[in-house]
């Protein structure tokens, strides 16, 4: 069995249903209508929190976070692969699951009214989106440093936007609260948060275009991915 298909559904499903989510929800007149990368007038929780978007939200997400938690496994996996350092590669499924598990937390109490549930959503997003792009910038990392290693193709293009996109998202978790503080009034938070989750995601596309290069497949004896 292949698992370049769980890379690629990480990062199809979630744009796709968030897509679906702000485009159903600017159709009922329930959020505004914008380009949000850029104008952020709405947050990817208001395109998906009333009905019926939040319904189809929830339909695909609650399953995605075992599809995540099991991508980070595997990755586990295929960083031994590449000789990464035990302790390294441990962290970077610890951290990929712990986010899958918050994303949990988000997607089950969004909708919902009062401070607890705010709080607990704004928890799940901060550890999911956390937890999410350090493993991924640990990934980029360690395949930088296995450059030679690497598909021509792969080490010479994607790999340069791999590091670019992790290291953006850093930054971007950085200033994110001064800037949302500072900027208010422009809809700073919204920005970023839009941009954040749409590297990220990206960055899981990139990852099925080396394993399906690869050919990595399930197997059932000693080394879970093999070549």
């Amino acid at each position: 069995m292949r698992i370049s298909p769980i890379a690629y559904a990480c990062f199809l499903l979630p744009c796709g249903v968030i897509a679906v989510c702000y485009l159903v929800s600017t159709h009922l007149q329930q959020v505004a209508v914008c380009f949000p990368f850029f104008s952020g007038c709405a947050s990817i929780s208001a395109a998906a929190r009333q009905d019926p978007a939040i319904h189809i939200f929830r339909m695909v997400m609650l399953p995605m976070t075992t599809v995540f938690a099991g991508f980070w496994v595997l990755c586990r996996v295929w960083l031994l692969h590449w000789q990464m350092p035990r302790l390294q590669a441990n962290a970077v499924g610890v951290l990929g699951v712990v986010g899958a598990v918050f994303l949990v937390l988000y997607v089950v109490f969004l909708g919902t009214e009062g401070r607890i549930y705010d709080l607990l959503r704004r928890f799940g997003t901060t550890v999911y989106f956390g937890c999410t792009g350090i493993a991924q910038l640990i990934v980029a990392v360690r395949l930088n440093a296995e450059r030679k290693r690497l598909p021509d193709f792969f080490g010479t293009k994607i790999l340069p936007l791999f590091l670019l996109m992790t290291v953006s998202m850093l930054i971007m978790g950085i200033v994110y609260i001064p800037a949302a503080n500072l900027f208010r009034a422009h809809n700073v938070e919204n920005i970023i948060e839009w941009n954040f989750a749409f590297l990220m995601h990206i960055n899981f596309a990139l990852v099925w275009i080396l394993w399906r290069r690869q050919g990595l497949r399930l197997s059932f004896d000693p080394g879970t991915p093999s070549p």
